[in-house]
């Protein structure tokens, strides 16, 4: 495929899956009057992908960015790693931790307003509250985290972001290209 092509098809996907960065402005006049809960994959989203995953370390700038988002919303990070090696291993944030094994997450914990339910689908279960005040969103790199972005799209319940350097196709509404750009939409969502 000749570059100008691969271009023209990147535009293409761009449209249908808009950058969250350029989206800041849309995603907060969504919110009104809601409280947002974040749901944050580990692997490909807040750390790159590595070959050995114990190798698999968020960068100073995203252990920030993620501390402060979380201090501003009900967080959610992700993760097959056990909840002590999360903890002590890679960081201590005021996060609440969702451990995922066998392609589902297990909620040690949820509470994000009265009226709290943990919706189960196919491969995921999420931790929503069945309240119109929350908007969940969920940030997640790949095809473990689809269920995810199809719950939320179905019936307009949050947003997905999609973590992708390339395109494909996905049921997120939204997509950023790496770690460092999921960084910056912490960053600017807060400011």
């Amino acid at each position: 495929m000749s570059f100008h092509r691969m271009m023209r098809a990147y535009h293409n996907w761009m449209l249908k899956y808009p950058s969250a960065l350029t989206s800041i402005e849309q995603i907060v006049n969504n919110v009104k009057g809601k409280r947002i809960a974040l749901f944050l994959d580990y692997d490909g989203t807040l750390s790159p992908i590595v070959d050995n995953p114990d190798h698999a370390f968020m960068s100073n700038a995203m252990r920030v960015a993620v501390r402060n988002v979380a201090k501003c919303f009900p967080t959610a990070i992700i993760s097959g790693r056990s909840r002590e090696r999360v903890l002590k291993k890679y960081f201590v944030l005021p996060i609440l931790y969702l451990n995922s094994l066998v392609g589902y997450l297990y909620v040690s914990f949820c509470y994000l307003s009265s009226g709290t339910q943990v919706c189960r689908t196919e491969r995921t279960i999420l931790c929503l509250s069945s309240c119109k005040d929350v908007l969940p969103i969920y940030v997640g790199d790949d095809k473990t985290d689809e269920d995810a972005f199809m719950f939320l799209t179905e019936g307009n319940r949050g947003y997905g972001i999609l973590v992708t350097p390339a395109p494909k196709e996905s049921s997120a509404y939204y997509s950023l290209r790496d770690p460092s750009e999921v960084c910056v939409c912490f960053i600017t969502f807060i400011a």
